[in-house]
Formats: C-alpha cells, sequence, structure tokens
C-alpha cells in the first residue's frame, strides 16, 4: 500500500491527494461531489481514482457578476461556460455512475443525497461563497466522511482560507496542490 501511496502523491494532484486520505484514513469512498467542474479535468482524474464512485459534477457553467468583479472567473464570456459543459458532457456521457447537475451549488444540495462520501469545493473562491458551500454540503457529508476544497493558501483567493480557517481554526487538513480537508467527525446531528 505505501507504493501506491508514494505514486500517488508523487502525481501532486489534488484528486490523488484526496485518494490517499482516504486510504490512510481507510475512508470507503462510494459518493463524490465535485463543485466547480469547469471542463472537468479534475472530475476525469477523481474518476480515475475512485473509479466506482457515483460522481456529481455541480456548475452553474454561467458567468456570476460577483466572481468575475474578483478577478479569479475564468471568463466573462457564456461561449467559454458553454464549450465547458458541451467537453463534460462529452467526456463522461457514457458514464452511468456520473450525474451532472447545472446548477448554483446550493441549489443543487438538494438533487444531491445525504451522508456523503467525498466533498470536493472548487468553484466561486469568494469568502461568502466558500463560507456557504462549506455551511451547505457539510451537512451533506456523512460521519467519517470528507469535506475538502482547493486553493487553499492562495495569495489571490484569500476568501478560501479565510472561510476554512474561521470555520474549523486549526482543526483540518492541509494537504498538497493547495487542498485543505476536514473529516467530519462522529458527533454530530443530522
Amino acid at each position: 500500500m505505501w507504493d501506491f501511496l508514494h505514486q500517488l502523491l508523487k502525481k501532486r494532484h489534488r484528486a490523488c491527494y484526496l485518494k490517499a486520505l482516504s486510504l490512510l484514513h481507510t475512508i470507503e469512498v462510494n459518493t463524490v461531489v465535485e463543485i466547480g467542474v469547469f471542463r472537468g479535468k479534475n472530475a476525469a482524474m477523481l474518476r480515475e481514482v475512485f473509479p466506482t464512485a457515483h460522481l456529481y459534477l455541480i456548475d452553474p457553467w454561467k458567468p456570476d457578476v460577483r466572481y468575475i468583479e474578483t478577478g479569479n472567473a475564468v471568463s466573462k464570456e457564456q461561449k467559454t461556460y458553454d464549450d465547458a459543459l458541451c467537453e463534460v458532457q462529452e467526456r463522461f456521457k457514457k458514464d452511468g455512475n456520473v450525474t451532472i447537475i447545472q446548477k448554483p451549488s446550493v441549489d443543487a444540495a438538494m438533487e444531491v443525497p445525504d451522508h456523503l462520501d467525498l466533498v470536493f469545493i472548487d468553484a466561486n473562491h469568494d469568502y461568502e461563497h466558500v463560507k456557504q458551500n462549506i455551511e451547505t454540503w457539510e451537512r451533506k457529508v456523512r460521519a467519517g466522511g470528507i469535506l475538502s476544497g482547493h486553493n487553499y493558501g492562495h495569495p489571490r483567493m484569500t476568501g478560501v482560507s479565510k472561510a476554512v480557517e474561521e470555520k474549523f481554526g486549526t482543526e483540518f487538513i492541509r494537504g498538497q496542490d493547495q487542498v485543505w480537508a476536514k473529516i467530519i467527525g462522529a458527533n454530530r446531528d443530522f
């Protein structure tokens, strides 16, 4: 197992880090939610490292004025998002274990089951959005599951670090490729 973990971590990719984290903590991952999919490159890697998990891929695939104002949005043009959605649909069209939801993440939460094994937040990196995503999706992760996200410590996306630290203090894992993760405790109310 240690050789496999070493090979995963050598790739220095967020999905590989999440796989290693699940193995180290013996977390069986059968459901994965990715919030902020864009072209689906990370989703493809999540599929590779969690080949039997059901993937819920959530993204509005629309430019958001507040996100554009932060300077971190991919584009201002709807065509860019339309092309990205088409790429995701094409990439996963033969995968019956993938559900694509074209909605803002908070709205999409109602369409996804509870007791999820892994949620990965990599959408709008504005503080309020990250905070809202953490609050919304933490309730959907099962005890012993992983709530995680990307761009922790990124100098232009300080809202991520602020929201994560405000919610978890120092009680979270900081990993490679700017990943943050929290293993949800057993002492919780559903």
